[in-house]
């Protein structure tokens, strides 16, 4: 007798099932050959199966679809060509370059609860000399897993291994997700899609079945599905759905997310290192949400709820399984990227793929039949009442507390509302962005401060431009930083100012000293600002379009970790090889850009700055962006937060080259050919913990080549 419905049954009482003949049309079974011995893909026209979720009865009648994932063997099988899948991306060649730690790792710590940042800093200053062989053994137990669950006898062992390797990358891979950073957003692959390979790994467990349920053909609905053979049954699939959809509906109402271009800025950071074809297809989608994200988060919020409470309440779950599948692939091809598998750089296919599975792994091999179907949420209240109201209690207000809690664009622009929080703006985490090791903001009161006025002579909240321009970091109008002199260092970029910040590292020899305070010192007579007059302090939404702009930069400045990778692709040296910091152009992007009059686009990088330490090892200091010739006017899509400024004690040539409008022959006394200038407008990107964060103004050079040396000496951080 099979368990899956070769008879039909009567129902004799509550809990017992009797066969009463036998059905000469029943599709013969498929056996998976396993001890669980359920999932067998066979039709039914009508049965009476016990509910394995309360033991009740229940009347099933034949499945109107194939299913799926038929048994539980291939949710093992599907589960692990996945893990196959992510140690073939870990084996990349980008994963054993010194921009693995900073990328994957250490990105993961800023606005982390203190004791989860310590781990996650000091696990990556571990790895960090090793890089090549840690990610060796990295993607070799991923390969292991993967391949341990394509053959039953290792199963188990496979999934032993793989419940641990989850918890150590959802920590320091993942940053758990983002979830304690109040920045977590279901589009980008919120809470992290490893959590959801040890989810599934626990439907996947074999166990053997009683025999009241193997023998009997009790189980209709989920409880019938491939999904339920695991550990904790039926209630571990619905309770993973239900959990996955609510708290998606919790991050989308987060105040990080209602905001208006909180959509469009998911999905076209995402274009940043893609293929052309695919980074165009984002930017045109990107653009077409536009600044509705308020609407458009909580309109998501409200299909994430249906879809997570659709299979508690409803007979057929099938609806719910599929909306929940096509957003999940939307999700995917759009604020997930594909999980940046086209890049090079991506480590997994992100969350949507294994939710996507999951749908299909819970379609039913049984429907319930309607006249003894009870709903699984009501059948949970009758044998857990207090535990079940907890429950919708506690979804109800973290609902609520989600959707009312204030943006923080009515706190100011500094203290912890401000983006140095804002970790998950684009996939799973901050593991997407290349070496923003320090984004921690800081109190108005601990920095850097002069009093001043605009030059209407009243008091302000923002950015005084007159040459000498001042930024409140905060809500006082009498906090300011001198943003064109001595604390260019450590002006603006996403109030992630690093008070009385402290070189580390060990001395550096003094005549690179001499040399980079003389040349590189970038004092107030230094650097020039592109605009002057008073500047309103950023809003929200800037806060949140500049931090996916330094994301996608990030992103795309990661492909060019050495000189040499930046030259394969077109770039071209333009300052002094024999100076410790040294800056690349690719004329060819450049001109593009100036053609199309478009700047600050991170498919398009301009330029790159390396740094050279006393040890000789080149390290990738920042990304930046030349202001086009046939723009007159600088943009500011990001308000103060990202400022265009000019080099004005450097050599250029006395006669200026089109072809490359970026050029330092030297610094003073200039070499025969050339007359102290200044360079063309720039905005930089830093990918280094310069004081003032990745949108610095101009930090010292002394201070880049400190910063490249503590990125990369774990004893100096």
């Amino acid at each position: 007798m099979d368990g899956r419905g070769e008879g039909q049954f009567n129902c004799q009482e509550e809990g017992e099932v009797a066969m009463t003949s036998h059905d000469p049309t029943a599709v013969p079974a498929v056996d998976d050959d396993i001890d669980t011995d359920h999932g067998e893909d066979e039709a039914v026209e009508s049965d009476e199966r016990t509910d394995t979720l309360t033991g009740s009865a229940s009347t099933g009648i034949g499945r109107r679809w194939p299913t799926p994932i038929g048994t539980q063997r291939a949710v093992q099988v599907v589960l692990g060509l996945f893990w196959i899948l992510d140690a073939a991306l870990q084996y990349q060649p980008f994963m054993f370059g010194n921009q693995f730690v900073p990328t994957f790792i250490t990105a993961n710590a800023p606005g982390q609860p203190e004791p989860i940042a310590w781990l996650i800093n000091n696990a990556g200053h571990f790895i960090s000399p090793d890089v090549a062989v840690w990610n060796t053994i990295f993607a070799t137990i991923q390969l292991v897993i993967g391949v341990g669950l394509l053959f039953r006898p290792t199963v188990r062992p496979a999934l032993v291994t793989s419940f641990f390797w989850v918890f150590g990358v959802w920590l320091f891979g993942e940053g758990f997700g983002g979830v304690f950073l109040g920045t977590a957003n279901a589009l980008s692959g919120a809470p992290g899609g490893v959590l959801m390979y040890g989810l599934i790994g626990l439907m996947a467990w074999p166990r053997k079945r009683p025999s009241s349920q193997t023998d009997d053909g009790s189980e209709v609905g989920v409880a019938s599905s491939a999904s339920a053979d695991g550990i904790g049954g039926v209630v571990t699939p619905l309770a993973v759905w239900s959990g996955f959809w609510l708290l998606s509906a919790v991050f989308f109402l987060l105040p990080a997310n209602r905001v208006a271009a909180s959509v469009s800025g998911s999905i076209t950071s995402m274009a940043s290192g893609e293929p052309p074809w695919y980074a165009s297809f984002l930017n045109h989608v990107g653009n077409w949400f536009g600044s509705a994200g308020v609407t458009q988060t909580w309109l998501l919020a409200v299909i994430s709820v249906i879809i997570g409470v659709g299979p508690l309440l409803f007979r057929r779950v099938e609806p719910y399984l599929a909306a929940g599948f096509v957003v999940s692939v939307l999700f995917w091809v759009t604020g997930q990227g594909l999980g940046g598998i086209l890049t090079g750089t991506g480590t997994d296919p992100n969350l949507a793929p294994l939710v996507a599975f999951l749908a299909l792994a819970m379609v039913p091999l049984v429907v319930p039949d309607p006249a003894h179907w009870v709903a699984p949420a009501v059948r949970v209240f009758r044998r857990f009442p207090s535990l079940t109201v907890t429950g919708v209690i506690a979804t109800f207000c973290g609902l609520l507390l989600a959707a009312t809690y204030p943006s923080a664009a009515s706190t100011g622009g500094g203290g912890s509302g401000s983006m140095s929080n804002m970790s998950g703006m684009s996939g799973s985490s901050m593991s997407d962005m290349s070496g923003m090791s320090d984004m921690s903001g800081m109190s108005p009161s601990t920095q850097t401060a002069r009093t001043a006025s605009c030059s209407s002579g009243s008091t302000h909240h923002g950015l005084d431009l007159t040459d000498s321009p001042l930024m409140a970091m905060g809500t006082k109008s009498d906090t300011t930083m001198n943003m064109n002199g001595a604390d260019a260092s450590a002006a603006a970029g996403l109030n992630s100012t690093t008070a009385n910040w402290t070189y580390t590292g060990p001395a550096l020899p003094s005549a690179l000293s001499s040399e980079l305070l003389a040349d590189g010192n970038n004092g107030p007579d230094d650097v020039h600002m592109s605009s002057s007059g008073c500047a309103k302090e950023p809003t929200f939404g800037q806060e949140i379009g500049a931090f996916s702009y330094v994301q996608a930069t990030s992103n795309a400045a990661a492909k060019f970790p050495t000189p040499t990778d930046a030259q394969a692709a077109g770039y071209q040296l333009v300052s002094p090889v024999s100076y410790p910091v040294t800056y690349y152009v690719n004329p060819t992007v450049v001109a593009a850009n100036a053609s199309a009059k478009r700047t600050l686009d991170p498919s398009s990088l301009d330029g790159l700055i390396y740094t050279t330490t006393p040890a000789g090892q080149e390290v990738l200091a920042g990304a930046f962006y030349v202001l086009p010739s046939t723009m007159s006017t600088p943009p500011a899509p990001y308000g103060a937060l990202v400022q265009w400024h000019q080099r004005t004690s450097v050599c250029v040539p006395s006669t200026a080259n089109p072809a490359s409008p970026l050029t330092i022959t030297g610094f003073s006394p200039c070499p025969a050919g050339s007359e102290q200038g200044a360079t063309p407008y720039l905005t930089m990107v830093w990918q280094l913990p310069v004081a003032g964060g990745p949108l610095a103004i101009q930090p010292p050079d002394i201070q880049i080549v400190e910063a490249a040396i503590m990125a990369n000496t774990p004893s100096a951080s």
